[in-house]
């Protein structure tokens, strides 16, 4: 028989082709431990962001107390610095807000391609496309959303 050979050369292929696949997923533990770590990161990331945005935003509204203070005892040049002062504010609580949400977004990214690894082959391809089309349109909004802002900043009078 000629295709003995070949045959017996073709099996054990197969067989360590599956195993290699049957590695490729993790375990139900693993995942859940991946997933927990994750979510822990993406809270301790956001909690860094939102932090953040919270000291840009203070610093913005003392610039912009500060010269409501100097329009009060001045004339109508301090108005034009209270305006921009404003204005100034607005961008950087734009800025901030677009920070945490993309912070946010990246947490969301980062736990669902965690939980993707408890699949394979197209559940796992799926999951993943899936993931990141969430990830995609959640950074599309953030962007327009300060865009947004940018613009009232930019015709704030």
């Amino acid at each position: 028989m000629k295709n003995t050979p070949i045959k017996s050369l073709v099996i054990p292929f197969a067989a360590a082709a599956a195993l290699m696949l049957a590695g490729c997923t993790e375990s139900p533990s693993e995942t859940a431990k991946d997933v927990s770590e994750a979510r822990q990161e993406a809270a301790e990331d956001s909690n860094e962001a939102r932090e953040d945005r919270s000291e840009e935003v203070a610093k913005a509204n003392e610039d912009v107390a500060d010269a409501k203070h100097d329009v009060m005892h001045s004339d109508d040049g301090e108005m034009k610095k209270l305006t921009a002062a404003e204005a100034e504010a607005m961008t950087e609580k734009a800025k901030a807000d677009f920070d945490v949400a993309t912070t946010d977004a990246e947490g969301r990214l980062n736990i669902a391609t965690e939980k993707c690894d408890a699949l394979s082959g197209v559940d796992k391809d799926a999951c993943v496309s899936t993931a990141n089309a969430t990830f995609a349109a959640d950074k599309a909004a953030a962007t327009a959303t300060r865009d947004a802002a940018l613009v009232r900043a930019g015709h704030h009078d």
